[in-house]
């Protein structure tokens, strides 16, 4: 096992029948990291966090946590949030963590009201959890995970249905977290919510392994490559024309607009010629998640695309 990895696997597969879901990937984890595991919907991602949680076993390969294999006694310390949260929708929030804390063990009844504060969920413990948003149900993930004071999260997508105000709340717990000496890989396909988490990301698609380092290494090449302009002119059908006319790759909107894709290098030279030739309203770049721009990135570099 390498030094220090907490988290550890090796020629990790998974296949159903023909379809293979995770192929002949090895990842590291070290103590107190926060780390970004990233791919487009369908990567694989679920799908290797379930095997590390011991919920499914791989078709080939193996997952170590806290120095011991997977399935075993190290899967005590690790707290899981994969796939959308359930609980029991006629108990309330409260209710629901007891219950979890009773098949768990050794917790303390001052602790599931610890958690519930510390999620932000203290004032919506009473209430059933039929009434609750996906927010909240999020919100109650999390503090369930939290409940045993794990030494290890996997998280997968754990701020869905969150507003931006409880995406940062979340950010800021997990950063607590993570100063405690806790090892946290979280998963998502939207690289601006990972990218002020997390300092490494590990991405995947195809259930490959395809980057494994700092996460603005992986910005800067997607970034060096494309970016999506949003066009908007008093004439559309004249932009159209004159971006074809640039053999650019365009594609029509709904009200209009065209939005074309090219070397972030080339966007001067574009915006001055089509002021040229069109009565240019607007041009602004999109921000993007990061299921377009990694399977750019993949393509662009020869990998699958």
């Amino acid at each position: 096992m390498a030094a220090m990895s907490v988290i550890h696997a090796r020629g990790l597969a998974k296949r159903y029948g023909r379809a293979v879901a995770v192929a002949d990937l090895d990842l590291d984890v070290e103590r107190g990291e926060i780390v970004g595991f990233l791919g487009p919907n369908g990567a694989g991602k679920t799908t290797t966090l379930r095997i590390l949680a011991g919920l499914i076993r791989p078709s080939a390969g193996h997952a170590e946590i806290l120095g011991s294999r997977v399935p075993g006694p190290g899967l005590r310390r690790v707290g899981t949030m994969i796939e959308e949260p359930s609980f029991y929708p006629y108990m309330s929030g409260r209710d629901n963590l007891r219950y979890a804390a009773t098949l768990h063990g050794d917790i303390a009844p001052e602790r599931i009201d610890e958690v519930l504060r510390f999620t932000r969920m203290e004032n919506a413990g009473g209430k059933k959890v039929r009434a609750y948003s996906q927010g909240m149900r999020q919100r109650l993930g999390l503090a369930r995970s939290l409940l045993h004071r794990p030494d290890v999260l996997l998280l997968d997508e754990p701020t869905n249905g969150l507003d931006p105000v409880g995406i940062a709340e979340i950010r800021e717990n997990l950063r607590t977290v993570a100063r405690e000496g806790v090892t946290i890989l979280i998963s998502s396909h939207i690289l601006s919510e990972i990218e002020k988490l997390v300092d490494r990301v590990i991405a995947i698609e195809r259930g490959r392994l395809r980057f494994d380092g700092p996460l603005h290494d992986l910005v800067e090449r997607i970034d060096e490559r494309t970016v999506a302009m949003r066009l908007e002119a008093t004439d559309p059908e004249a932009l159209h024309r004159a971006l074809q006319a640039r053999d650019h790759e365009v594609e029509s909107l709904e009200d209009g607009d065209a939005r074309v894709r090219l070397a972030q290098a080339d966007v001067p030279a574009l915006l001055r010629d089509l002021a040229r030739e069109v009565d240019l309203l607007e041009a602004r770049r999109e921000g993007e998640d990061l299921e377009g721009a990694y399977l750019r990135l993949l393509k662009e570099e020869g990998g699958p695309a």
